[in-house]
């Protein structure tokens, strides 16, 4: 009983050469040619010999019928009972071995030679063929014939005969073992062909292993001889072209390495010295690095921060707000500026925005933070709080004293325009120095990325250079390395490319903000630059942005004018609409009038206003948030904006808790800026 094949036949398969798989293959195909061409010359044998077969018994039923038939038509068929006989006394006269006639009841009238009991009986087995009216089988060396004889009185009787084969068999198994002679020759004939055609494969193929061996070792000084001109020639002229970009190759790494290298130290240095506090921890929440920033601004050495866990440590202004943050960044996975208390350097009290960023080290989830110390701005703004409830003071004794003082109307008229002139500068130096936190939030995140993935790389190119030094460079590991540079370099492409656009739109912003300069512009490009800088505020909020512009709307007009009320309205939404909320959206849409104006709806699905604030709401001064920093004067100045620098129309569609649509028409072509100054002029003294 034959079993699996053992682990020492399975191995003894393995190791085969190429070129004894190649002989043992084209031995197969050869014994399988053989044995399908002396499969076909015996079935086209076995055939020849039956239609021959069947041939001469044709001849022989129509030579007896022509014999027999005066005989059988007249009822005189036993006289030929001693001729039959002697016709086939002899084997050697005819192939005929028998003869039966039977009535058409099937009983025999004559029967002469070898008869077999029932011949009928013969031609009703599987196998018998009729052909123009003569029923044969064959059956082992005899051939059973029957036809028609006709009888006396018209009766149709059966003529049957057996006819010998065995000639026609004869001849087919000498043509069969001719024909198994001469494959057994061609067999053999081209079994040593193809052993004398492997034999120079097989020297040529251990020169290819040879030279596969030496580049393995790093030898890249041999090359092979290129000649054969078939496919071992290319393969050798292809090995030798990789030798040849191998020592190219690794002369560029080693170069390479250098500068990564060199590009590793800067990188180190830059995470040091950078401004912002910067840590990374691993995904147990271990701090692994950290740089001076880091430990100046809190006072710490780097041994109690690095190895200690993100909440354990002592910075933190109480263990509550290391829990807090942790938790959101569990949530979210990722904490966007949000604000947490800190003990700084001297035990003050401070206040961080905390930006965290996930990353790969070593194979490893790591996390960045950046902590970017806002304790000064925070400072101002409530200064600046304190200074608008002043002003709001200021404002109202202003306006008792212009009651109870008539005859200094125009003068506090003069007074109040350049109260006006001057908050409305101030309000865009605040939207611009908003504007700019922002900026410097948003560009934490890219050029983080961008520093960790250089980092990345520097440890990466470390473990390649170990790899180079250990002399167990291989293609795959090479390919790797190429696939991680590339990944890399592509990370931070991308991450300096986004910070590049951000300060691009911010630039042209703050241009058109400062230097309110009448220029051609698009306004899809406009509000698109306009809402990039506000997206870390609204991200902050949760609050969602939609733009609908035609693209390639055009318009001559004042852009930074444009800009201040595209600012106060978003501001407007961020104060009030989504008070007490913790999300929201706001859009912003445009088409062209049957006119020719534009139409700008701007809308939120805030809080909305009630009909009292409604009717107030372009008046100077006039805020719900009186005492609370607000100072009455944005949607002021967007009115006079609109009516007087942009020379159009502005209207308001509210209702509460059903938001808010405000309505903008301008016309493309803005008109004149003096004319425009003497609109608004004579708006604010009605």
């Amino acid at each position: 009983m034959l079993g699996r094949p053992g682990p020492e036949n399975g191995e003894a398969m393995l190791n085969l050469s190429l070129r004894a798989k190649f002989l043992i293959l084209s031995a197969m195909v050869q014994a399988l040619v053989m044995g399908l061409l002396i499969w076909n010359v015996t079935r086209i044998m076995d055939q020849a010999v039956s239609k021959n077969a069947d041939r001469v018994a044709h001849e022989y039923a129509v030579t007896l019928n022509l014999s027999l038939g005066p005989y059988a038509s007249k009822g005189h068929l036993a006289d030929l009972r001693s001729y039959l006989g002697e016709m086939l006394s002899d084997p050697a006269d005819s192939f005929v071995r028998y003869i039966v006639i039977l009535d058409p009841e099937g009983r025999p009238i004559i029967s002469a030679g070898g008869a077999p009991a029932d011949p009928a009986e013969l031609l009703r087995r599987p196998g018998a063929r009729t052909n123009q009216g003569l029923q044969t089988v064959q059956s082992e060396a005899m051939l059973h014939a029957r036809a028609p004889l006709l009888l006396k009185d018209n009766r149709v009787g059966a003529l049957h005969f057996g006819l010998s084969t065995s000639d026609l068999a004869q001849a087919r198994d000498e043509v069969l073992s001719q024909g198994g002679l001469i494959s057994a020759a061609g067999f053999g004939v081209g079994l040593l062909l193809f052993y004398f055609f492997t034999l120079g494969i097989g020297r040529r193929l251990d020169g290819l292993n040879a030279q596969a061996q030496r580049l393995v070792r790093g030898d890249y000084g041999t090359l092979l001889p290129e000649r054969g001109g078939d496919e071992i020639e290319l393969v050798s002229r292809s090995l030798n072209t990789m030798n040849l970009a191998l020592r190219t190759r690794i002369a560029q790494l080693e170069q390479a390495e250098r500068r990564l290298s060199e590009s590793e130290a800067r990188f180190k240095i830059l995470f040091e010295v950078a401004p912002v506090p910067l840590s990374v921890s691993n995904r147990d929440g271990t701090v692994i690095a950290a740089n001076l920033a880091l430990q100046r601004t809190f006072s710490a050495a780097a041994g109690a921060i690095v190895g200690r866990h993100t909440a354990e440590l002592a910075f933190w202004d109480g263990a509550g707000e290391a829990s807090r943050i942790l938790a959101i960044h569990a949530r979210d996975g990722t904490v966007q500026g949000d604000i947490a208390g800190v003990r700084l350097a001297g035990g003050a009290k401070g206040s961080v925005a905390v930006w965290t960023s996930s990353l790969l080290l070593d194979g490893e989830t790591a996390v960045i933070w950046a902590l970017l110390d806002l304790t000064g701005e925070l400072k101002a703004k409530g200064a600046l709080r304190e200074l608008n409830i002043s002003l709001e003071s200021r404002v109202q004794e202003r306006s008792a004293a212009l009651e109870r003082a008539n005859l200094d109307l125009s003068e506090a008229l003069d007074s109040l325009q350049r109260t006006q002139h001057d908050l409305l500068a101030a309000e865009k130096m605040a939207s611009l120095g908003s504007l700019v936190a922002g900026i410097a939030h948003e560009l934490n995140t890219p050029i983080g990325n961008s520093l960790l993935a250089s980092t990345t790389l520097s440890d990466r190119v470390q473990e390649f250079d170990r790899v180079v030094v250990a002399g167990a460079l291989r293609r795959s590991a090479l390919t790797a390395h190429l696939d991680e540079v590339r990944q890399a370099a592509g990370l931070i492409a991308g991450s300096l490319q986004k910070a590049a656009n951000l300060i691009a739109s911010f630039k042209q912003v703050a241009v058109d903000q400062t230097n309110d300069q009448r220029r051609g512009f698009d306004l899809l490009l406009v509000l698109q630059d306009t809402l990039a800088t506000y997206l870390p505020r609204l991200r902050r909020a949760r609050c969602a942005a939609t733009l609908d512009i035609p693209a390639g709307l055009t318009m001559d007009s004042y852009p930074g004018s444009l800009y201040q009320v595209i600012n106060n309205l978003i501001n407007n939404s961020l104060v009030h609409a989504f008070e007490g909320r913790a999300s929201g959206a706001i859009s912003m849409r445009a088409s062209v009038q049957d006119d020719g104006q534009i139409a700008l709806l701007f809308g939120d699905d805030g809080r909305g206003m009630s009909d009292e604030v409604l009717r107030h709401v372009f008046d100077p001064f006039f805020t719900t948030k009186m005492g609370q920093g607000g100072t009455g004067l944005g949607m002021n100045i967007v009115y006079n904006i609109v009516t007087g620098v942009l020379g159009g129309r502005i209207n308001i569609t509210t209702a509460p808790e059903q938001g808010t649509t405000i309505r903008i028409v301008v016309p493309r072509v803005a008109p004149l800026r003096d004319g425009a100054k003497k609109h608004m002029a004579a708006a604010l003294e009605a």
